[in-house]
């Protein structure tokens, strides 16, 4: 199941690509009563997707690779969180992607990552990847400023 997220991006619709996942295609859909705005760009193997939910929440979301794949999320947070704990921004992680998995049936596969990430967050360290299954890798990270914070969350097929 946790498969579904990565490739739901990345489908090869022709079947004359290279490249194993195919070309980065969007994750969201700018008709989805709950996005505010989307923008998708792509160039070759790389894309990147801004949302806005109506409740504010901003999302980029980068997505790169041809044979293995990264879907870099980095959601802006407001305030400032300078001194939030590691525990705040892995916790926040899997709140942000039940966030997401609530969004309607296309996106259950963010609450899939977001379950298996809460069964080992003891594992997690902040910036580290770490494997949830063979194949698929985390890493949480954050950039924080004195107005807000990026929560940068990773999903990978390599670490």
């Amino acid at each position: 199941m946790i498969k579904l997220l990565l490739l739901i991006a990345c489908q090869n619709s022709t079947g004359k690509s290279a490249c194993k996942y195919g070309t980065p295609t969007p994750v969201f859909r700018a008709e989805q009563p709950s996005i505010q705005s989307h923008r998708f760009t792509a160039q070759g193997n790389e894309a990147t997707e801004e949302v806005t939910f109506s409740d504010g929440l901003k999302l980029r979301l980068l997505q790169s690779g041809c044979n293995a794949i990264r879907q870099e999320f980095q959601f802006v947070l407001p305030g400032n969180l300078q001194a939030q704990p590691a525990d705040f921004w892995i916790n926040t992680s899997i709140e942000l992607l039940k966030k997401l998995g609530n969004l309607g049936l296309d996106y259950s596969a963010f609450n899939t990552w977001a379950q298996t990430i809460e069964t080992q967050k003891e594992q997690l360290k902040l910036a580290e990847s770490v494997a949830l299954q063979p194949g698929f890798y985390v890493t949480i990270d954050r950039i924080t400023r004195t107005e807000n914070a990026t929560l940068v969350l990773t999903l990978a097929s390599q670490p």
